[in-house]
């Protein structure tokens, strides 16, 4: 399974969900354009602009904007790939070396030295922010120097010039901390970067865990076999597929760092200019007639990316931990509902949002709700929040927090998160009851009957 298997599958089983694009478009604005007008019309097929100007390479975008959409790929529902995901956690499968790693699909055309020119790659902008084109849909390959973990993960690349290229890492992400772990022995940062993925290989890149979590091997868990690998040319101990469309070999500079951004990030507003560590790129290689990945930031495919894999890690996570937790929602972004079996005694809830509020960093506000309440339905939300909390009683503020760095509201990367306890709280004469109708009478009501005698 690769890009273009998904690709060629939705094309030939799902026409209307399948968009060729053969009009001639600029990479600056145009493709982020016709994304942003089908999204107005609640629209995310997947995309194929066949040509794009100043560019000899097709782009695909919205691969990943429909989980239900991979699942059928799959011949599985949504709920089969939901645990299909939750098991990978369980049980991951290993890599595979390619049986002719040399001669891996990605590696069919390689450049090096004088060869090398990122400028052949499309020069796509997004927002009026960026000053710069951006690789949005790039995962990177890392290896922490001290436990020897593999880390993949996604961040954005900003063009620098034709060899460089300027990386900005989520603070506290794990990349971040193999950066660090090398740039305290005063060493680059050994990565390889791949472009052109199944949408399988990113939700398993996207996974949640630590730093010793086995990204490739829960790929291999939803693919249900070995992903099949490459080693890089330039540092063999990383690892790509050998069926990306796209790999972008180097480290990234202990000591080298430019201005990056501004860029308009994924909750919608624009991250400003900072300085920023250097990815000095030393190889790029490709598949014959490669297919460039992009990624709207901010659009449904980007939000939708991250959303399923945080979710069903802190389902997974959770209730293993809190085994009141009933059921949890993520309605959205940095924000967790949580539906509990209640009562609980006193401080058991605000010590599970603290636990949860200081160990993600993707969560800001922790909600708390008693099993009677929908937690996917606005109104009883909306009636619990103002029915059973007293903010001097059921708010916990924990300030000073390592922020995402993509909430604009943030302060030099340091947030404030909070939580809300919404269960039913007792007073003088007990817990609040509940007007029911009796049961007998509720169950005798035949509707049928009475609208249509």
């Amino acid at each position: 399974m690769d890009l273009r298997t998904f690709m060629d599958f939705v094309r030939r089983n799902s026409p209307r969900e399948y968009l060729q694009v053969d009009t001639p478009l600029s990479a600056g604005w145009e493709l982020a354009a016709v994304v942003e007008r089908l999204r107005q019309k609640m629209r995310a097929p997947l995309i194929h602009f066949s040509r794009v100007n100043d560019c000899d390479f097709p782009v695909a975008t919205n691969i990943c904007s429909s989980w239900p959409r991979v699942a059928k790929s799959l011949g599985i529902s949504m709920l089969q790939l939901e645990q299909r995901l939750l098991a990978a956690y369980k049980n991951p499968i290993a890599p595979l070396q390619h049986r002719q790693a040399g001669r891996a699909p990605v590696r069919q055309h390689v450049y090096r030295g004088a060869q090398l020119d990122l400028s052949v790659l499309p020069a796509i902008r997004y927002t009026r922010a960026e000053t710069a084109p951006y690789i949005s849909a790039a995962c990177a390959v890392a290896r922490d120097p001290d436990s020897g973990a593999f880390n993949l993960s996604y961040h954005r690349l900003m063009f620098v010039d034709r060899r460089r290229l300027a990386i900005y890492m989520t603070p506290n992400c794990h990349l971040q901390q193999i950066f660090f772990n090398n740039r305290a022995r005063q060493c680059p940062t050994p990565l390889a970067v791949f472009i052109g993925a199944h949408p399988l290989w990113s939700l398993g890149a996207l996974a949640a865990g630590g730093l010793d979590c086995d990204e490739f091997g829960i790929i291999g868990g939803l693919l249900g076999q070995p992903l099949a690998v490459t080693p890089g040319l330039i540092e063999p101990r990383l690892a790509v597929p050998a069926a990306a469309e796209f790999v972008l070999e180097g480290s990234i500079s202990h000591c080298a760092e430019v201005m990056e951004g501004p860029y308009g990030e994924g909750l919608g507003y624009r991250a400003e200019r900072t300085r920023q560590p250097v990815f000095e790129v030393e190889l790029l290689s490709m598949r014959d007639r490669a297919i460039y990945q992009d990624i709207v930031p901010g659009g449904m495919e980007h939000l939708n990316m991250t959303g399923l894999a945080l979710r069903l890690y802190l389902q997974q996570a959770l209730p293993e931990r809190f085994r009141f937790i009933r059921d949890l929602h993520l309605p959205a972004a940095l924000t967790l509902y949580i539906c509990v079996q209640a009562p609980q005694p006193a401080g058991v809830l605000e010590q599970m949002m603290r636990r949860i509020l200081t160990g993600q960093r993707f969560i800001k506000h922790v909600a708390v709700f008693d099993a009677d309440i929908d937690i996917r339905n606005p109104q009883q939300v909306g009636l619990a929040l103002a029915t059973r909390v007293q903010a001097d009683r059921d708010l916990l503020v924990l300030a000073g927090q390592s922020g995402n760095g993509i909430d604009p509201s943030e302060c030099d990367q340091v947030t404030a998160k909070w939580g809300i306890d919404a269960t039913l709280k007792r007073n003088d004469r007990g817990y609040p009851i509940k007007n029911t109708l009796p049961a007998d009478v509720l169950e005798k009501i035949d509707l049928e009957k009475i609208l249509h005698p």
